[in-house]
């Protein structure tokens, strides 16, 4: 795509002059990532009086389709796509500090130890994703192609392998010139091949980093002998992959190939106007940082989502609670968090709502585990300096809150 890319924040609206096609395009493609991902509602919609007022929501990310290219930022840096100057420096600083957010959560297992850093001028989530598929391709293949031996069937002037006796006996009957064979061979073009070679075109066609493409050339290269499919093949045959410790080393390589394909939503299911999605929902990467940040400030293991009661004692509709973290400290003190991503606001903050939630967590988890009400915890981001206040509830549970920094030091 050629035009300039739109840049908006989670959760802000814009006016586009878009023709109605162009629009319908842009829908159909966040709708389709919508079903993809089971969700409740698009994470673009359109409104206003014309159907011009287009809205993200709290999703990050890239919507390409209809001609037009969406780049949805994180809203902690509102600022700076709002004052018109998000030049080539701050879109890569905003996107190294969405890559180390990645890193340190370990979410959905994106972005492993080693690529906590990017050399190159990363300015948006396609390259950046481009980036770390391409490295990520690219060290696997250093260490060997995804080979896998296959069956193989054919009617052969010689033996090789064994001799399919029933088909010999009935189609080949009175035939010794002519042997039904069947036998294993070493196969390049397995569907750990296709899935990986299918995403870096799609990756290729779309990337705007020299070095990343370059790397993604070099993979087709060495992927050579492995067929090129249609996306919905390639994920469809991704299925039969058996997974055993002899290729396991591919599996991140793998997911992140998925997670590519499945964002080709037009192209997968009409077939129309060539499309692509990948975003991430913040409020699910935020809550995964936050677990991995109290277990390395309190040096606990967190239990994310826990379950810690009803709230109506009966079997239909008992309203089931789930606090996003529990610990435990070392002197047995039952600990209860809550992740808000919202951004404090002086005399409103902390939120009513959020706070009586946590309070209600708490209670429902001492009565629980049979202990007295323990600690609770809210964290929310800041991309300032960490800070904390302790205050007492209502029923004499402590109550943290504590910002948390999202950005690198």
């Amino acid at each position: 795509m050629n035009t300039a890319p739109l840049r908006l924040c989670e959760y802000q609206s814009c006016l586009v002059e878009w023709s109605l096609e162009t629009r319908k395009a842009v829908l159909m493609a966040a709708e389709s990532w919508r079903q993809a991902h089971a969700l409740p509602k698009p994470p673009l919609s359109f409104g206003g009086p014309d159907g011009s007022l287009l809205r993200a929501e709290q999703y990050v990310g890239v919507v390409e389709a209809g001609g037009v290219r969406v780049e949805i930022y994180p809203k902690l840096d509102a600022a700076v796509v709002r004052d018109g100057s998000m030049d080539e420096l701050r879109a890569c600083s905003v996107m190294a500090n969405l890559l180390w957010l990645l890193k340190e959560s370990g979410y959905g297992g994106l972005v492993d130890a080693g690529e906590a850093s990017v050399h190159e001028g990363t300015e948006s989530i396609t390259d950046l994703l481009a980036w770390l598929f391409a490295r990520r391709l690219r060290q696997q293949l250093g260490l060997g192609l995804p080979h896998e031996y296959r069956g193989q069937r054919d009617d052969l002037n010689l033996v090789r392998g064994s001799i399919q006796f029933s088909r010999q006996a009935t189609v080949h009957f009175g035939r010794p010139d002519r042997l039904a064979c069947a036998w294993d061979e070493l196969s390049a073009d397995t569907p750990l091949a296709r899935i990986l070679r299918c995403a870096a075109e799609a990756l290729l066609a779309r990337v705007r980093l020299p070095g990343a493409a370059a790397d993604l050339r070099d993979g087709l290269a060495m992927l050579d002998d492995a067929q090129s499919v249609h996306p919905m093949q390639a994920l469809s045959d991704s299925t039969h992959i058996r997974w055993s410790r002899l290729n396991s080393r591919w599996r991140p390589c793998h997911d992140l190939a998925q997670a590519v394909l499945r964002g080709l939503g037009r192209e997968l299911h009409s077939g129309g106007t060539e499309s692509f999605v990948f975003l991430l929902d913040m409020n699910a990467l935020f809550e995964s940082f936050c677990a991995r940040w109290i277990e390395k400030k309190l040096n606990v293991s967190v239990h994310e989502q826990v379950f810690v009661g009803k709230l109506l004692m009966r079997e239909q509709r008992s309203l089931h609670q789930y606090a996003d973290f529990l610990w435990r400290l070392h002197d047995g003190t039952l600990c209860v968090g809550d992740s808000k991503y919202k951004t404090a606001n002086g005399e409103d903050w902390p939120k009513i709502d959020d706070t009586r939630q946590l309070i209600c967590y708490g209670q429902l988890a001492a009565h629980r585990h049979g202990t007295a009400p323990g600690s609770l915890m809210l964290l929310y981001p800041t991309t300032g300096a960490e800070s904390s206040e302790t205050v007492e509830t209502y029923d004499r549970q402590r109550l943290t809150l504590q910002a948390v920094r999202v950005v690198r030091s």
